[in-house]
């Protein structure tokens, strides 16, 4: 624990979660309701003089801004206090990964950000910004590190609002005004003027080009490059060599623009704008958008939904082969599934590597007639009871069909043995 007590209030410290250059983040428990919980803590040495003065005042108001902000898409702030002279923040614990962190392991394995992934990601940022601003909160920090994505279910929360402005307390504004992410802040701020909720709109484009950049080389949008755009400080580092979506890259210029007076005047209107240019998004008639736009409607009609046992095995399995973030993957591919086959292959391909592929496959099938002779036994124990037959086998067989373009013959032996098997 490095000079930590054991305790910090009343809660009790498990382990370090991560460590800056102003303090560090512990895992805690609260005894009284049984709960995970976060806590942010400052680092002794820098509470001194007029420095520590001003830091220890923006983090006081880090807990103040963040509490008035209740809202799913933001973390929540339990408890400001503090223990042997030491200002601590209570938090909700979010068991999950940044954005930032998610980018990295995705390079990491060469492949892409799915355009799906990425609007549920700047949507639920959006949503939080919107909430915040409604309560006169600016966050003047938005960047991926301070964006978290839950396991499990790839909900989005905003955390650290160690930089924010509340409207009511502009006498700490400048406290901290030039810290932050040269590439992710407003010009505005990068010239230490006052800024409001339009430094955030900036913020929350330039992420969204981030993650737009990651797109996978075989999308189906139609991609153009992004005309350099006038009067953004060089600091900003704007890759204009990538190739992005032709639709977005108004919204991108817009919410961009260095004059304020120019840019979305609020965050909703930028939700708005990529919403309105969905459509555009494909040449081919026959594809329809609105699989695509459903990370920004909560729209779910249509779509295939494996029951819980499937949603298990398959995690389970899928962690095997890509570790935690497997289940961030599952997350993913599940709500947008059309059917068994199409989610089983979809999750194939996340794996590195064909032969780790195929493995994948191997295993799932196994998994598959395991399940089916389970139900058939329980039927036989049953035989009056009145229920349908899964399609495990007919299943097997289209999606053997379905894999051999893109795993080479062997997917015909691998999903042929099984399902050629005769009940006995």
């Amino acid at each position: 624990m490095r000079q930590i007590h054991r305790r910090i209030g009343k809660y009790e410290i498990k382990s370090i979660l991560g460590e800056g250059a102003t303090g560090v983040v512990f895992e805690g428990f609260d005894p009284d309701i049984q709960r995970r919980v976060a806590i942010k803590t400052l680092h002794p040495h820098l509470l001194t003089g007029k420095v520590g003065a001003g830091l220890l005042a923006r983090f006081k108001r880090e807990a103040i801004s963040a509490a008035k902000c209740i809202h799913p898409n933001i973390v929540t702030i339990l408890e400001y206090g503090q223990h042997d002279g030491r200002p601590f923040i209570a938090m909700e614990y979010v068991n999950g990964i940044s954005v930032q962190k998610f980018m990295k392991r995705r390079l990491r394995m060469g492949r892409g950000i799915s355009l799906k992934r990425t609007l549920t990601i700047v949507s639920g940022l959006l949503n939080g910004l919107h909430a915040a601003h409604q309560y006169g909160i600016v966050h003047r920090d938005v960047k991926a590190s301070n964006v978290l994505i839950t396991r499990g279910s790839g909900h989005i929360k905003l955390a650290d609002f160690g930089m924010a402005r509340l409207a009511e307390n502009s006498d700490l504004t400048m406290i901290g005004s030039l810290i932050g992410t040269p590439r992710y802040m407003a010009p505005e701020l990068r010239f230490g003027l006052e800024a409001d909720a339009r430094a955030d709109v900036f913020s929350a484009t330039r992420l969204f080009l981030e993650l737009l950049k990651m797109l996978p080389a075989n999308t189906r949008a139609t991609r153009s490059r992004l005309p350099e755009i006038a009067d953004i400080p060089p600091g900003n580092r704007i890759d204009y060599t990538a190739i992005y979506p032709t639709a977005f890259i108004p919204v991108i210029i817009k919410g961009l623009h260095a004059d304020r007076a120019e840019r979305y005047q609020a965050a909703s209107e930028l939700m708005q704008a990529i919403k309105d240019a969905m459509p555009g998004l494909y040449r081919q008639p026959e594809v329809s958008v609105e699989e695509e736009a459903t990370p920004m409607d909560s729209v779910e009609d249509g779509l295939y939904t494996p029951s819980d046992g499937e949603v298990d095995s398959l995690t389970s399995l899928l962690i095997d082969y890509l570790g935690p973030i497997g289940e961030i993957i599952m997350a993913d591919l599940e709500t947008r599934a059309s059917s068994m086959d199409n989610l089983v292959l979809e999750l194939a391909r996340e794996i590195p590597g064909r032969d780790k592929q195929q493995e994948f496959l191997r295993r799932w099938q196994s998994i598959s007639l395991a399940r089916q002779e389970q139900f058939e036994e329980s039927r036989e124990r049953q035989p009056h009871k009145n229920s349908s037959q899964p399609a495990n086998t007919p299943m097997l067989n289209r999606i053997g069909h379905g894999v051999a373009n893109y795993f080479e013959p062997i997917s015909k032996t691998i999903f042929g043995h099984g399902s050629n098997r005769t009940d006995k």
